[in-house]
């Protein structure tokens, strides 16, 4: 299972679109966890997936995102085994 995940919010750097990243989320989560909104993810769908990037507002942590990507990536792969 999977819950929230939390990132550092950013300001006068590049950071994502924290409602994409949100939303993103919130799919994955449901997948993970057998309850799937929608068709469920791949790990394609994690690799492929991109975020707008904000610079003048607040926006999530580039590396911890991707980090948290890589990991979900891994995770759903071990599930389709």
């Amino acid at each position: 299972m999977i819950g929230p995940a939390e990132f550092s919010r950013v300001r006068w750097r590049e950071g994502y679109a924290p409602e994409e990243v949100d939303a993103f989320v919130e799919r994955l989560a449901a997948t993970l966890n057998g309850q799937p909104i929608g068709p469920p993810m791949t790990p394609e769908d994690v690799r492929n997936v991109s975020f707008t990037p904000v610079r003048l507002r607040e926006g999530y942590s580039v590396d911890e995102v991707d980090q948290f990507l890589d990991l979900a990536e891994a995770k759903l792969s071990e599930q389709q085994r």
